[in-house]
């Protein structure tokens, strides 16, 4: 383009878009991984300390199949699961559902997650050893995929995790 043409066009001299693209023609939804139940391995555990977590990232393999647009395969797709820990003050408030607080209702949580995987979470000195170690990278696991809506968007949501049928 001349520098008349970009001045026409409303551009500055100077700027580049390196691709041609038209957003409305070319938009495609993400594909979302069916609802069922995947193996996958373990491939990064980290700690979020703003929000009090331990986040999982699990990579599905050996399953076969593809995504909701047929075309992506299920294999090699991550996953995210967060172990919600208890917090300063949650011993004070109840759960939605008003049958535990929210401290109780973690510590039986991270209980069920430890136990189905088969591995120690008792106390925060061994998660945190654990996590140093990265002693969880690697480890073989089934994980129940759903879907679900949050704002209008539709995306895959990790519901279980348990040790897996394979090994």
């Amino acid at each position: 383009m001349t520098d008349e043409e970009y001045k026409d066009n409303g551009m500055e001299e100077g700027m580049n878009l390196e691709a041609d693209f038209n957003v409305d023609d070319e938009y495609k939804p993400d594909p979302l991984i069916p609802q069922g139940t995947y193996h996958a391995a373990v491939t990064a555990v980290t700690f979020d300390s703003e929000v009090q977590a331990i986040v999982w990232k699990f990579c599905l393999h050996d399953n076969g199949g593809t995504m909701s647009d047929g075309e992506t395969p299920v294999d090699g797709a991550v996953c995210v699961y967060r172990n919600w820990l208890p917090r300063t003050g949650d011993e004070n408030e109840l759960t939605s559902n008003g049958r535990s607080t929210k401290r109780q209702s973690k510590i039986n949580m991270l209980k069920q997650f430890s136990a189905g995987i088969g591995i120690d979470m008792s106390t925060p000195q061994v998660i945190i050893a654990a996590l140093q170690n990265q002693e969880w990278v690697g480890l073989e696991v089934d994980v129940q995929v759903t879907t679900r809506e949050y704002e209008g968007k539709i995306f895959n949501d990790v519901r279980r995790v348990s040790k897996s049928s394979m090994f």
